[in-house]
């Protein structure tokens, strides 16, 4: 967010409860005028419609989508099969947030970005979608994965109208879902990493800004690694 309000963009953006919503406007003071935030449950379309229809009463037309809500429950038994411990409610919730939130985001802004003949969409995947997953579940890793298809396959039919549609997959990055660097996942995930180091949420961002931007006009269907050389397709 902070990269897009710098660039000079308006922004609203949702999280799962006003708590965090709270947070991260704590940590954007000074561009609150360009800044428009609520808590709502992406997996409810209802939900999604209405605060689309808020954006637009204040700002108008939504140009750029970034596709970012995510959720990686973790694993109970760490010495039991993760899908001996996933239940069909956790698969659901996973694949509702992480896969059908954007999907339903993109079919509700594509028209509006076709009639305009121009639009920036900007899935946030994962490592765990790109190869073998060492952390994540099979839940999560399926989401991360259906979200490079689901790019690849937005990015055909919308590319005629002037959308681009790409797909950002960061390795590891220290947040409030992975937890602090001194924790034994991080520790083993960072003896993988070639660089030496975890990424970094402003490099994440930086990718971001670039795809939003006029300038990746003749950039779309592709999937971006962000890994520190984990992986490079």
């Amino acid at each position: 967010m902070r990269r897009f309000l710098i660039d000079g963009h308006r922004v609203a953006f949702v999280a799962t409860s006003v708590a965090h919503v709270g947070r991260a406007l704590d940590t954007l003071t000074g561009s609150e005028d360009r800044l428009y935030a609520e808590a709502i449950d992406v997996t409810r379309e209802s939900e999604l419609e209405c605060f689309i229809d808020r954006i637009r009463a204040r700002w108008g037309e939504i140009a750029i989508l970034v596709n970012n809500a995510g959720i990686s429950p973790k694993r109970l038994d760490q010495n039991a099969p993760w899908l001996s411990q996933i239940s069909l409610e956790e698969w659901t919730r996973v694949l509702d947030v992480n896969l059908k939130s954007p999907f339903n985001l993109i079919r509700l802004l594509a028209p509006a970005m076709t009639l305009m003949r121009y639009g920036r969409v900007i899935n946030v995947g994962s490592l765990a979608g790109r190869a073998m997953p060492l952390i994540a579940g099979p839940h999560y890793a399926a989401s991360k994965a259906g979200l490079v298809g689901l790019t690849r396959a937005a990015a055909r039919d919308l590319a005629a109208h002037g959308i681009t549609v790409n797909c950002i997959a960061p390795g590891r990055v220290l947040s409030d879902l992975t937890g602090p660097a001194e924790a034994a996942v991080n520790r083993s995930a960072l003896s993988r990493i070639p660089v030496g180091r975890f990424g970094t949420a402003e490099e994440i961002a930086h990718v971001a800004a670039f795809l939003a931007s006029p300038m990746a006009g003749f950039v779309t269907g592709i999937t971006i690694d962000v890994t520190g050389g984990e992986f490079a397709a």
